[in-house]
């Protein structure tokens, strides 16, 4: 999470003994908001405006989802990263980003965006509005590479009998 220090927000770590607070290099504030092990995770301000970020305790990576307007990263679980981008139409994504590849989902019925608030394991949890304004919350179960594979050849396959 963060605190205000009297010139921004900055992040902070509490072990049980000891209090580290940290601020991403050339923010104006840095509010961290997942955790795993070593790796934190969160958002921060600068001159070009709003950034994800992860943090492994000794270098900064600056997230920025393709043809986002601002990215915020909430949680993080091994090598995936989960959170939100809104693009230049004011239109907010979840997204699942493993280091090197970003993966945009939207949930079905989604109206006013989707939200990915945290990950343990194979599991994101989420939030999205709909047309009537109403919150709706959500489990997503992200595939194995093996599942992920098998279905999209069946899809092939299926598209292809059909022609």
């Amino acid at each position: 999470t963060c605190y205000y220090s009297g010139i921004g927000d900055r992040g902070f770590l509490y072990d049980g003994s000891n209090w580290t607070t940290f601020n991403a290099p050339g923010a104006e504030y840095t509010n961290a908001y997942g955790i795993d092990g070593d790796n934190i995770v969160g958002n921060y301000n600068d001159s070009s405006g709003l950034h994800g970020f992860f943090y492994n305790g000794s270098s900064w990576t600056t997230l920025d989802a393709p043809g986002a307007f601002s990215t915020s990263a909430f949680g993080v679980f091994g090598n995936n990263i989960v959170g939100y981008y809104m693009d230049y139409n004011s239109d907010c994504h979840g997204f699942i980003y493993n280091g090197s590849t970003w993966t945009i989902l939207d949930a079905a019925g989604a109206f006013y965006g989707t939200y990915f608030w945290g990950i343990d394991g194979s599991n994101v949890v989420g939030s999205y509005v709909d047309a009537s304004s109403h919150n709706h919350s959500f489990v997503y179960t992200i595939p194995e590479p093996a599942s992920a594979l098998l279905i999209g050849t069946g899809l092939l396959l299926a598209r292809l009998r059909r022609r």
